[in-house]
């Protein structure tokens, strides 16, 4: 399985609530709906204004597509993108 480890700059004097709901709108729906999904996990930040996921996928290629298919909008900037492969999981 292949991780894509993604940090995003969340905007400005927005609220956890509002992040929350456009997760559960817009982002998990879509997520989980790419081919080789197997599982995420968003983390809020506990200070300033840095987001953080993990989603796991079944290989590495479509961990790649995944990356190719995300859509950070505006106000929020990507930070970084990074593959990598899972060692264990429980």
């Amino acid at each position: 399985m292949f991780a894509v480890v993604t940090k995003v700059e969340l905007p400005e004097g927005e609220t956890i609530e509002r992040g929350r709901k456009e997760l559960e709108t817009n982002v998990l729906p879509m997520v989980k709906q790419a081919p080789g999904f197997v599982s995420a996990v968003f983390l809020s930040p506990p200070e300033g204004n840095e987001g953080l996921s993990v989603t796991v996928f079944q290989t590495k290629e479509q961990a790649e597509g995944a990356i190719q298919m995300q859509r950070i909008e505006p106000p929020m900037k990507l930070i970084s993108n990074e593959i990598r492969e899972v060692a264990a999981s429980a």
